[in-house]
């Protein structure tokens, strides 16, 4: 295995009209909107995802990190290596922070050309900072990295991949590229596959450098 696996189970509130006991923020600080809870049960999902239901996943990482990929993955409508490792790290923002959504100014230093920029709309999803409320903000560059740096009531922090992990996910990628050709469809198939594999084993606690930029 390549990345250990470790998490908790959280829920989501139940959403409805505003009132006392709606809208509220969980214990895993995400308020649902729409649905009343992400659906648990299998039959639920597509059959990939439905196995990592069946397998556990939601309960090791946490019902957050599931509904933040989930959403990634909707919007984003191609599963992807990045865009599973940008919800990752977007939750993992949010707890280091002790942050709700909605409030996280973010920079990302992914540039926007894929696949690195596909990074972005995980965080999005995950943290709730988005582009159209100008909390997101991708800068230039001539070196993109999968990195972002979070900012909240004073406190900064920046988020890597680990050289190993990244090393991985290169790996991952270049293979995909020399067997199957540069986005062809075989290509898109490999790369879902792996990206499956990747939600399931990939522990947000473990896969990012985390350094205090500002306290």
């Amino acid at each position: 295995m390549v990345w250990p696996i470790l998490g908790v189970c959280l829920m989501i509130s139940a959403a409805g009209q505003p009132g006392k006991e709606e809208h509220a923020a969980p214990a895993s600080g995400r308020t649902a909107l729409i649905l009343r809870k992400m659906p648990p049960e299998a039959a639920a999902y597509q059959t990939a995802a439905a196995e990592l239901v069946q397998a556990g996943v939601p309960e090791k990482y946490g019902i957050e990190e599931w509904t933040a990929v989930v959403l990634t993955n909707e919007i984003h409508q191609h599963v992807g290596i990045y865009n599973m490792l940008g919800a990752k790290m977007g939750v993992r923002a949010r707890e280091l922070l002790d942050a709700p959504t909605r409030a996280v100014d973010v920079t990302a230093e992914t540039g926007k050309a894929p696949p690195i920029s596909c990074l972005v709309d995980g965080l999005q999803a995950a943290l709730g900072s988005t582009l159209g409320q100008n909390l997101i903000h991708v800068p230039p560059t001539d070196a993109p990295k999968a990195a972002a740096t979070f900012a909240y009531k004073g406190w900064t922090v920046r988020l890597s991949l680990k050289p190993e992990t990244q090393r991985q996910v290169a790996e991952m990628i270049g293979r995909a590229v020399h067997e199957c050709g540069n986005l062809t469809p075989a290509y898109f198939a490999r790369i879902e596959k792996l990206s499956y594999k990747v939600w399931a084993e990939a522990d947000r606690h473990e896969i990012f450098a985390e350094e205090w930029v500002q306290k």
